[in-house]
């Protein structure tokens, strides 16, 4: 088998939420496959914590930079940063993501405005910015962290699965928009990962985590570490023809 198909080393890949808990999973892994892992995330002090944790863990640099990802001019800037500095955008990973959970009647307004900002304002401004240095060199892969609520209602959940829903169709027509100028775009929709958006409520509410457990056929939540196999393949040549697909 050539294992070279399945290979990333030196590949520079940006991720946002690279500071959560799926993020900084998926990150540690990359590393460790010595990818060029680059963190995205608002807060630099959390930031500048994770970046020297998982560089001490991996024996690998990991670089993090601060941006606001709904704000365009914030986003072009990092993304030239690190083009400058790297000499490379291969990979983009959109995985920053929040949530608000309240029955519609109840959501403010500006809580379910902010769950677009982050979730597809955000998604869109990355992937846009990052394809710009993808195009020079004819080749980039952008993975796109979904969700399966974005085809599975859930009360109280409105704002959130619309958003994944806005971030699938956005991977969809993106990845025929961009097939010809050799940039793949996907996208991956896990069951319920536990991170700080979702973790009071699990913890707190036992009957709420059985229901869950009750849609899922294995009976268990995923993990950032069963879902590093995939990104992996979607950044390695081994997925050089796939684009436009939702893997759930």
């Amino acid at each position: 088998m050539n294992y070279k198909m399945f290979d990333i080393t030196d590949k520079v890949v940006c991720m946002t939420g690279g500071c959560g808990g799926i993020g900084s999973g998926i990150a540690k892994g990359l590393a460790e496959l010595s990818a060029r892992v680059v963190i995205l995330d608002r807060n630099r002090e959390k930031l500048t914590t994770v970046c020297k944790s998982l560089s001490q863990e991996t024996g690998k640099e990991i670089k993090g930079y601060s941006v606001n990802i709904t704000d365009e001019a914030d986003v072009e800037a990092v993304f030239g940063k690190v083009y400058e500095e790297l000499g490379s955008v291969y990979g983009l990973i959109n995985c920053a993501g929040i949530s608000h959970v309240a029955p519609l009647g109840e959501m403010p307004m500006d809580c379910w405005q902010a769950v677009m900002d982050v979730n597809v304002r955000g998604t869109v401004l990355c992937s846009k910015a990052a394809g710009k240095y993808m195009y020079k060199n004819r080749c980039g892969r952008i993975i796109n962290i979904s969700s399966l609520a974005a085809t599975h209602g859930k009360p109280g959940y409105t704002a959130y699965t619309t958003s994944k829903a806005a971030v699938n169709g956005f991977t969809f027509t993106l990845a025929a928009e961009w097939a010809r100028l050799g940039i793949n775009v996907n996208s991956i929709s896990p069951v319920m990962v536990v991170t700080d958006i979702n973790r009071r409520q699990v913890e707190s509410d036992p009957e709420y985590l059985k229901q869950v457990l009750s849609t899922i056929p294995n009976g268990k939540l995923c993990s950032a570490e069963e879902l590093l196999g995939t990104v992996v393949f979607l950044l390695s040549p081994a997925s050089s023809y796939l684009t436009g697909q939702n893997i759930g």
